[in-house]
């Protein structure tokens, strides 16, 4: 947390900034309002120590300019002043400073005040990052009814054209059995030697046309066209169910399920960001069924996943084992990424912690798979080695 010391006596400044650097933070100084001002804008500023009385721009003058701005984060500001009297405290408070220090300044003093606006700073991260999370899960649960919306409306017009397809499949039948027996009368009628010459003719005729079209060609690749159009439609119908188990509403309804089964539904919703960059091995264990939220665990597997695949730069492999151990169920999700450092592996299920390009990653979705793991009274961890991948492990009790 960085620290701007605001103080026009030159050996003040320094006093106060060896104290706070001796706690550990990490200080700037000024010695007027408008060098203050011009640090402010371009450092990441969250606690100022000023003085009041200051050439150019004074201390309430640079709170009021301070509150007034459109700065990303708060800014808790600390007032140093020999005013003592109660209209200037009023006053100091309603320019915008969150409190006061009476010169000449007791390190203890400053100390404690110090930490009281890393309180006030800590507990309005908190409140944002609530706020930001509140607002990921709306919009996870947003898009989980647009989702199960859609897929309902997909689901209607596949199953009418797999409908359709399988009629169709049986007229192709029947009307294949009609021209078997026409080609047998024409076979017969083109060896009978009592046939009037113009039946011959238009025989012969209708013999050359079939040749030309190659008519046993056609048959045979209109069973197998429908027999792919009916394969297609049950592929959707399959992506569509999967996509209305992963998205459900119905989220918070505890169920008994087989976790193999909510792995290769949540996989199968993914398989578009896999399958260009990675293979999918899969080795699964005889499971017990395990009494859980599945949507949530779905969110976790998608999470997993989707990190896996993004840590992959080319091509490489994603391994998915599952296994039953001590009243658990354990679930591994490996790859051949690039690997995670070993100084981030302890920030990996921090909020809002991420290390992709911006606009890749909101830093949550490792956060969120941690907490809902834990809500499932289970664990995560991950093991990493740069150049060489990562394996999350998943237990959740049974």
């Amino acid at each position: 947390m960085k620290i701007l010391i605001v103080d026009d006596n030159r050996a003040s400044n320094l006093l106060i900034k060896k104290v706070i650097e001796k706690w550990g933070y990490e200080t700037i100084t000024a010695q007027d309002g408008e060098e203050a001002w011009e640090l402010i804008q371009k450092n990441k500023v969250r606690i100022i120590i000023m003085d009041w009385m200051m050439p150019k721009i004074d201390g309430v003058t640079l709170c009021r300019k301070i509150r007034a701005a459109s700065l990303p984060d708060y800014i808790y500001i600390i007032l140093l002043t020999s005013k003592n009297k109660k209209e200037d405290l009023v006053y100091g408070f309603s320019s915008g400073a969150d409190d006061f220090a009476i010169k000449p300044v007791n390190p203890d003093e400053l100390m404690v005040r110090i930490k009281a606006g890393k309180r006030i700073i800590d507990l309005e991260e908190m409140a944002k990052k609530s706020h930001t999370q509140l607002m990921q899960s709306e919009k996870m649960a947003s898009i989980g009814q647009l989702a199960a919306g859609v897929a309902h409306e997909i689901n209607n017009p596949t199953g009418f054209v797999s409908s359709n397809l399988k009629t169709l499949s049986d007229y192709q039948n029947d009307i294949y059995e009609v021209i078997k027996k026409y080609k047998k009368l024409l076979a017969d009628i083109s060896v009978s030697v009592d046939i009037p010459a113009p039946v011959t003719e238009q025989v012969n005729n209708i013999i050359t046309f079939e040749q030309e079209i190659d008519l046993d060609f056609l048959l045979n690749d209109i069973t197998d066209l429908i027999k792919e159009c009916r394969e297609g439609t049950e592929r959707i119908r399959k992506i569509v169910l999967d996509l209305k188990n992963f998205a459900h509403p119905g989220y918070d309804q505890l169920k008994s399920v087989d976790i193999n089964e909510n792995i290769d539904s949540t996989l199968n919703v993914v398989w578009n960001e896999i399958k260009y960059k990675a293979t999918v091995a899969k080795e699964y264990g005889k499971l017990p069924l395990v009494k859980c939220y599945p949507q949530q665990l779905n969110q976790v597997f998608m999470n997993l996943l989707v990190n896996a695949v993004q840590a992959i730069e080319e091509n490489g492999e994603i391994v998915i084992s599952t296994a039953a151990l001590d009243g658990h169920v354990e679930i591994k999700v490996s790859d051949t990424g690039t690997g995670i450092p070993e100084e981030n592996i302890s920030k990996l299920f921090d909020p809002f912690f991420t290390t992709k390009d911006v606009g890749k990653g909101t830093g949550l979705g490792l956060n969120v798979a941690y907490n809902i793991i834990k809500k499932h009274n289970g664990n995560i961890n991950v093991e990493s080695r740069v150049g060489k991948g990562t394996t999350f492990t998943v237990q959740i009790p049974v």
